[in-house]
């Protein structure tokens, strides 16, 4: 059945009209056929009515030529009407044959003759009680054929209405039928895969990037699948465009931190070698490994620091890393860029370890201080607090700044949203961070209202490491 089937919902869709129309063709005509059949045969049953009518007339005249004393002008009605009934029998036998049969009418017409020759006598014999009897007994007989013919007429209607109601309910029941098996075959061939298709797309949005897998070998369908699996090809790849553009936007606004952090120990090199050099001929040798142990520790000192922008600028793979180190790395590279007036407290447990990628997870908390630095124009404080609840790692950004809008607060997840309003920056920061969370199976969320600071919740699993 399924290689008969065209490939292509649009054919699919011509296909099932088409056999629609002919099936609403065939019960359309099945019915009108029945109903012509039924008019047909009142038609008929018309005429056999007017028969017997005209049969009931005849009686009619004949009890008033012999009980009332009907005169001449009974017995010219009475020929009248059997001329009538001949004429009926005649033009329309084939519509009161469909009520009797042929030695039915045989029968009626001998009986219609024999009632004829017996009334031909009416005042040329005496009017006997024999010759009543058989004028009677003979008309009799006739009423009795036409009711035979009557009492057939209306079994064969009764018959018949119930086969037409019949073939209504029928047909009613088999449109239903077919409707609901239809709607069976049209959910199966389109809804299903439109409703898969859509419950996909609702796992992208919330962040799996998982190729849309194959839900229906339609051309249309393949064709949408395709598209959408190139463009989320594309969204990843512009994605990751996005996470470095952001790294180096970070980078850039770090490079003053970073020359003041590398300037102290450079300074410290310096005046030590300056010292050393005058003491080079000196005696005191104890001294001169001191300055040699200085010039070793702030040589370390900047390596350190050039290796964290190092391992910063890459991309880097999930480890059990110490959460403290990395908010501190964070605070160092943000230490230039905090205003004197803007008080930061970190409350974090010395051991607290999570499953991440140091570096991503780095840039999450220099975005997240960023934010918290612009959000107070030089003056309050920035609270950074973590805890272990319901087996996962809550950690807190807190500041004090001027807090944000519930309509901020529904778009700042959004990409290239910003309102710093003609200040540097892309709005991406934000978008990067809630997608690194998501990545690392967490959540984000934020509470904020105009005049009482912002709050950030991340909750990440704990020790994801173990289960994997």
């Amino acid at each position: 059945m399924k290689a008969l089937l065209p490939h292509s919902l649009k054919n699919k869709v011509m296909l099932g009209y088409i056999l629609g129309f002919l099936l609403m063709s065939g019960v359309i005509f099945i019915n009108w056929q029945n109903f012509e059949r039924m008019r047909s045969l009142v038609l008929s049953a018309e005429k056999v009515s007017e028969l017997i009518d005209t049969v009931f007339e005849v009686r009619r005249y004949e009890k008033n030529l012999f009980l009332y004393g009907g005169n001449s002008e009974d017995y010219r009605e009475l020929n009248m009407y059997l001329d009538r009934l001949e004429t009926i029998l005649k033009e329309n036998k084939e519509d009161i044959i469909i009520f009797s049969n042929k030695e039915t009418i045989a029968a009626l017409k001998r009986n219609l003759q024999q009632y004829r020759e017996y009334l031909s006598g009416y005042g040329k014999v005496n009017h006997s009680i024999s010759w009543e009897a058989k004028v009677r007994g003979k008309g009799r007989e006739i009423v009795k054929i036409a009711e035979d013919i009557s009492r057939i007429k209306t079994e064969k209607l009764t018959t018949f209405l119930l086969s037409s109601r019949n073939v209504l309910a029928l047909s009613i029941l088999f449109l239903t039928s077919v409707g609901f098996i239809a709607g069976a075959i049209f959910y199966r061939m389109f809804a299903r895969p439109l409703i898969l298709f859509e419950q996909h797309m609702k796992r992208i949005a919330e962040g799996e990037y998982s190729f849309i897998p194959v839900v229906s070998q339609d051309r249309e369908m393949l064709s949408l699948s395709k598209a959408f699996n190139r463009m989320l090809v594309e969204l990843e790849l512009r994605q990751s465009h996005l996470i470095t553009t952001e790294k180096l936007a970070s980078l850039g606004t770090l490079l003053f931190g970073v020359a003041h952090e590398l300037n102290n120990p450079l300074n410290n090199i310096s005046t030590s070698c300056q010292i050393l050099k005058e003491e080079l001929e000196g005696p005191d040798m104890e001294f001169k490994k001191e300055l040699l142990n200085q010039i070793e520790e702030e040589a370390d000192r900047a390596r350190d620091i050039v290796r964290s922008i190092l391992d910063y600028s890459k991309a880097g793979n999930k480890e059990l890393v110490n959460l403290r180190k990395v908010i501190n790395d964070a605070v160092r590279f943000m230490k230039a860029e905090i205003p004197p007036k803007i008080e930061l407290s970190i409350n974090l447990p010395e051991d607290m370890v999570v499953f991440a990628d140091p570096q991503q997870l780095k840039q999450v908390f220099l975005n997240l201080l960023k934010n918290s630095i612009e959000a107070m124009d030089g003056e309050g404080s920035i609270t950074i607090s973590a805890r272990l609840h319901d087996h996962h790692i809550e950690i807190r950004f807190s500041d004090t700044g001027k807090g944000m809008t519930q309509e901020v607060l529904s778009k700042i997840f959004d990409p290239f949203f910003t309102t710093k309003e003609g200040r540097s920056g892309y709005g991406l920061g934000l978008f990067v961070t809630h997608n690194i969370i998501r990545e690392h199976n967490g959540t984000i969320d934020v509470q904020s209202s105009p005049g009482h600071g912002t709050t950030f919740l991340i909750r990440l699993p704990e020790l994801v490491a173990n289960n994997s």
